[in-house]
């Protein structure tokens, strides 16, 4: 189970501190979309500066301007960036087929999917690989659906999942074990900590433990 860290801030030299106290000690580094909002896509270039070798995921949550989008997104060269799964099929095919040009992986959100085991069904026969199950109790939503989503989900398609919302040092070991996902994203938990480092160094021998 790999750690991706998700700097959801709106204050660049806090998102650049955390990268350096934290970064080293994750397996993904996520530029948030408020981050991204408010800083643009200049802030990628010097996260990318501190953690050289760390993938990036940038959360665009793309919806609509796919060419567009897509585009954006060729031009800082994230390993990874997000797209809402309610997107139509015609906006989701022409980002996958930009994101394959690139070298990068399309994550598919599907927070607020009415029906999310048929749209990953749907999502996968389009050539998607990634998906995201997303509880965000900010709106409204009940962390603890996320376990019987993430499951039905994941035996629908056996994609690469990651899941999202709420995670903590109380939560990720019996997530690690029940739910086994690919990605376990981490925000406020370590953004939120007196010890950054201390909090991704906990993480990571979690994540990393091989005890059952």
């Amino acid at each position: 189970m790999k750690i991706q860290l998700a700097l959801d801030l709106l204050d660049p030299r806090k998102a650049l501190d955390v990268v350096r106290e934290a970064g080293p000690h994750v397996d993904i580094i996520e530029v948030g979309t408020s981050l991204l909002k408010h800083s643009g896509i200049a802030i990628v270039k010097e996260i990318r500066a501190i953690c050289p070798d760390k993938p990036l995921f940038l959360d665009m949550k793309i919806i609509d301007g796919p060419e567009r989008e897509a585009s954006l997104m060729a031009q800082c060269l994230p390993e990874y960036y997000s797209m809402l799964a309610v997107a139509s099929d015609t906006a989701v095919s022409k980002v996958l087929a930009i994101a394959r040009q690139n070298n990068a992986t399309v994550v598919f959100d599907l927070q607020s999917v009415p029906d999310p085991v048929q749209r990953a069904r749907e999502l996968k026969a389009l050539g998607a690989t990634h998906l995201c199950v997303h509880k965000n109790a900010d709106c409204g939503d009940d962390p603890q659906q996320a376990f019987r989503e993430f499951l039905d989900v994941n035996e629908a398609c056996g994609l690469t999942m990651a899941l999202a919302g709420g995670i903590n040092l109380s939560t990720l070991p019996a997530i690690k074990e029940q739910l086994q996902p690919a990605i376990a994203i981490v925000g406020g938990a370590i953004l939120n900590a007196q010890d950054r480092r201390g909090a991704a160094l906990s993480f990571e021998a979690i994540a990393k433990s091989t005890r059952n």
